[in-house]
């Protein structure tokens, strides 16, 4: 606990910007992936042949940028700086630890950008708006991931992971009490997943996702006892590979139960617009 909260104080100095929630949710994240070593060394591999494979199919490697960087733990990071130019790792939180793991190991083209990616704020002030003037249309469209067309010479795009804690995030962010959930739309979710997913497809670059799109929890007699659509009922991409990721073995979340999550890989982004 008290090694968690010095991380805690350490990362508000480094990123005072910084949501606390957030803070806390990646803090919560490293102590699990520790935890969870074993049953999450599957995933976390899958996860970094993908990212191989969409690698291999990219001729020029000038920049690329990971969404959801998160620990590190999923993204094959030294072949990523040892083959592009520069290597931009965005999230919404960077812990210190894995900023000095990058310092450490000597990647000096790997870069961090702090960025809340989901869309949920801009959301909000277009919905806040909305109610003021009584106009359904504004006339612009949600694009949480328009600052990567920004960014010069960009030719590889990885979203690891995080698509499904976008939604999380702002289920959790609707229960607030903070009165944002009034004036947020009903599918407020979907259509946040839906950016996401909007914005990877109309980069003129390669991209590739990495994304669980539904859990189970599972008693240990085998009898189902929940299951959830994690992208509140937006149509992932294709996938060009699928697997289960045992993100709550028995006794993490519950003595008999476990959390079973479905996940999928697709590169080439598209959506059905």
């Amino acid at each position: 606990m008290l090694a968690d909260a010095l991380l805690f104080a350490a990362t508000r100095l480094s990123s005072p910007h910084t949501r606390a929630a957030a803070i806390r949710d990646a803090i919560g994240l490293r102590s699990r992936a520790r935890r969870c070593r074993d049953a999450w060394a599957g995933h976390e591999a899958r996860t970094r042949a993908a990212i191989d494979r969409a690698i291999d199919g990219v001729d020029v490697r000038r920049t690329a940028v990971v969404l959801g960087s998160g620990l590190l733990r999923d993204v094959p990071i030294e072949r990523l700086s040892s083959m592009f130019k520069k290597v931009v790792l965005v999230d919404v939180c960077h812990l210190p630890t894995t900023r000095l793991t990058v310092l450490l190991r000597r990647y000096p083209n790997v870069a961090f950008m702090t960025r809340d990616i989901s869309g949920y704020d801009r959301l909000a002030e277009q919905s806040r708006i909305k109610l003021a003037t009584g106009q359904d249309d504004l006339g612009v469209r949600l694009d949480p991931l328009g600052f990567l067309r920004k960014i010069d010479e960009l030719d590889l795009v990885i979203s690891a992971n995080v698509l499904s804690q976008i939604a999380v995030g702002a289920e959790a962010r609707l229960q607030a009490k903070d009165g944002q959930a009034r004036i947020m739309p009903d599918d407020a979710v979907a259509e946040l997943v839906a950016g996401h997913l909007d914005g990877l497809a109309q980069l003129p670059c390669k991209t590739v996702i990495v994304t669980d799109v539904s859990y189970i929890r599972r008693r240990q007699d085998g009898i189902i006892v929940e299951s959830h659509d994690l992208l509140a009922g937006v149509t992932p991409p294709f996938a060009s590979d699928v697997w289960d990721w045992t993100v709550a073995p028995f006794g993490e979340e519950a003595p008999d139960e476990e959390r079973i999550h479905r996940v999928i890989a697709a590169e080439d982004v598209a959506v059905d617009l």
